[in-house]
C-alpha cells in the first residue's frame, strides 16, 4: 500500500468516527427531550384479615407499633425470640406479620415464646411414659402421643392465639379501667350465680333435669 492511500484510509477512519460520534449525540439528546423516563412500578401491597369479622386490610395502613419488627431468617420468618404471646387486653402485644403464613409460624412459636419449661415438659410426658410402663404398646403410645401433641401445638394452641388477637383487635379501644370493670362486673355474676346455687342447694329444691 502507498503512502497516499494510507493517508486517505485514516482520513476515512476519522471520518467514520465523528459521524458516528455525532449522531450518538445527537440521539442522547433526542432520548433526554422527547423521551419521559418511566416510573418504576410501585411495589405490589400486601393484605390481611385482622378482627373477628375477618376484615381485609393493608399491611402498610396498620400502626408501626403493631408490625413485627424483630429479627427474621429464611424467607421472613419470625425468631422465635422475638415473639410475644397476644392478650386481648394489651394491645401492644398484637402483632401482625405480612403474610399469613408467616402469622401461623409466629402463633406456634408462641407456644414456647417463654423459653422450654422443664417441668411442663415432664408433665406432657407423664402419661405416655405411664401407659408405656404399664404394658401398653410403645409404638401405638408413641405414634397416638405425637398425633395429639401435634393437633395441639400445631393447630389448637396456635388459633388460640389467633383468638386472642382478633378480640384484642376488635376491642382495642378498651381501657385499662374498662377492662378492670368489665372483670369486676364478671366476678359479680359469678358470685351472684354461686349464691343462688347454694340458696337454691339449702332449700332442698331439685332442678327438673
Amino acid at each position: 500500500m502507498t503512502g497516499m492511500g494510507i493517508v486517505i484510509l485514516v482520513i476515512c477512519a476519522i471520518g467514520v468516527y465523528s459521524v458516528s460520534r455525532w449522531a450518538f449525540t445527537q440521539l442522547v439528546k433526542l432520548n433526554q427531550r422527547y423521551l419521559v423516563k418511566q416510573p418504576e412500578a410501585a411495589p405490589k401491597k400486601k393484605y390481611i384479615r385482622i378482627g373477628l369479622r375477618g376484615k381485609l386490610v393493608c399491611y402498610d395502613d396498620l400502626p408501626e407499633a403493631n408490625k413485627y419488627k424483630g429479627r427474621t431468617w429464611l424467607g421472613g420468618l419470625p425468631v422465635m425470640a422475638n415473639v410475644v404471646v397476644p392478650w386481648k387486653k394489651d394491645y401492644s402485644t398484637i402483632i401482625y406479620m405480612d403474610h399469613w403464613f408467616k402469622q401461623y409460624a409466629y402463633d406456634v412459636m408462641g407456644n414456647f415464646a417463654g423459653g422450654l419449661d422443664i417441668k411442663g415438659v415432664a408433665w406432657h410426658l407423664v402419661f405416655p411414659v405411664t401407659f408405656i410402663i404399664v404394658g401398653i404398646n410403645p409404638t401405638a403410645v408413641l405414634a397416638f402421643t405425637g398425633l395429639f401433641y401435634a393437633w395441639v401445638f400445631l393447630w389448637f394452641a396456635p388459633s388460640a392465639h389467633r383468638a386472642s388477637r382478633e378480640m384484642g383487635e376488635d376491642d382495642k379501644n378498651l381501657t385499662f379501667a374498662d377492662w378492670q370493670k368489665i372483670d369486676l362486673d364478671v366476678a359479680k355474676d359469678l358470685a351472684e350465680e354461686e349464691r343462688l346455687v347454694s340458696a337454691i342447694r339449702r332449700a332442698g329444691i331439685h332442678r327438673p333435669w
